[in-house]
């Protein structure tokens, strides 16, 4: 056999290769990278394609999500001798219409928020312009300005007058969905809750080997029972910093502290972005009522103390390891579902990785079950 000699890249060694196999490498490597470059392709292609159809997928899959919890929730119903297809419908009907409810109460005191978003700046601007005199005249002396007699009034304006409101406005719109959205969202709802079992079955059916049919079952059960234990404790919690926010509105003199409730119960559900939304508006509602800087500013602490324990204390205790995620990679699939999905993709955004997490736990040896034959 006749050997070539060649120099390692890396290293610069000198190798002995086959004749026979010279040149074989590169048409390998060439359709590795071609494969990875159609995936790529097809990734950003699946991407642009569930963005720009956001207004018809984002309903969809929320009540796929939604339908996996209620099902799951109406399958215990067989204990008592109700049908799982009545229970799960059951729930749907009272889930529906308590959403609704819920949509219409904070839809009010969102919009009312949006519209007076602008005449919170000049209000912010006297409560906060005395605050920051002395950083801004220190901005004036390293920049080689000069201070006006208003001391830190103009700078902080220029600040604020920056930044864009239509953001934060878009943000909070769209919490709440359009009517047609809705209606897709509750169609969705009830026929996946009536065909789960079908569809379920259907699925597992669709593998051919039998260890393949197995693991699919335990990702849809433990898929389904991670959803249930997830949403179920935290709407608990969630209901209980409403609650508490209430009592801080009531306690601030705040109109309609079951509303302020139940806005903060709703954005509780989006990491980060909705505890800011809630501070910002209670801060608002305080200063546009002119209670005065401290007035307005001791709910938001309130509120924040409520919100920092049930997150760092209460919740980890009560769920556990099992839903342990980094919080890196949850603030990165916020920010990903909000420019995906815009404010629902972002309450989507930990469910959904919830999901994935599931999902790669089961493809671990270590972590299966083992079932009977």
């Amino acid at each position: 056999m006749k050997y070539i000699v060649r120099r390692t890249p890396f290293d610069g060694r000198l190798s002995e290769v086959p004749a026979a196999q010279e040149g074989k490498g590169w048409p390998e490597t060439r359709r590795t990278l071609t494969e990875l470059s159609t995936i790529g392709l097809f990734l950003l292609a699946l991407l642009l394609a569930l963005h720009s159809a956001a207004s018809l997928v984002v309903p969809m899959v929320a009540a796929i999500i939604v339908g996996s919890v209620v099902a799951h929730v109406g399958d215990r119903g067989q204990r008592i001798g109700i049908p799982p297809v009545i229970a799960g419908l059951a729930l749907t009907a009272i889930l529906g219409v308590g959403m609704f409810l819920l949509i219409e109460a904070i839809a009010e005191p969102l919009s009312t928020l949006v519209e007076r978003l602008p005449l919170v700046l000049p209000r912010l601007i006297a409560a906060f312009g005395d605050l920051l005199a002395p950083f801004t005249t220190l901005q004036a002396r390293l920049t080689g300005g000069s201070t006006s007699a208003e001391g830190g009034i103009p700078s902080m304006e220029k600040m604020l007058g920056s930044l864009d409101f239509g953001l934060v406005a878009g943000f909070i719109g769209g919490l709440t969905p359009a009517f047609g959205e809705f209606l897709i969202f509750l169609a969705t709802l009830v026929f996946y809750v009536a065909g789960r079992a079908r569809l379920r079955r259907q699925s597992i059916l669709a593998f051919v080997g039998r260890e393949e049919r197995l693991a699919a079952i335990r990702i849809f059960n433990a898929t389904e029972a991670s959803l249930t234990h997830y949403f179920g404790t935290t709407s608990v919690i969630y209901a209980c910093v409403g609650l508490a926010t209430g009592l801080i509105a009531l306690t601030a003199g705040l109109p309609a502290p079951v509303l302020w409730g139940l806005f903060a119960f709703a954005l509780s559900f989006i990491p980060f972005l909705g505890p800011a939304v809630v501070s910002l508006a209670i801060a608002s509602g305080g200063i546009l009522l002119d209670y005065g800087l401290l007035s307005a500013l001791w709910p938001v602490g309130a509120f924040m103390v409520v919100h920092l324990v049930c997150e760092n204390a209460v919740i980890p205790a009560v769920l556990g390891r099992r839903f342990e995620i980094n919080p890196f990679l949850v603030f990165v699939s916020i920010i990903f579902g909000t420019w995906m999905w815009g404010a629902i993709g972002a309450v989507l955004a930990v469910p959904l990785l919830l999901i994935g997490r599931t999902i790669r736990s089961e493809f671990k040896v270590e972590s299966r079950v083992s079932l009977p034959s």
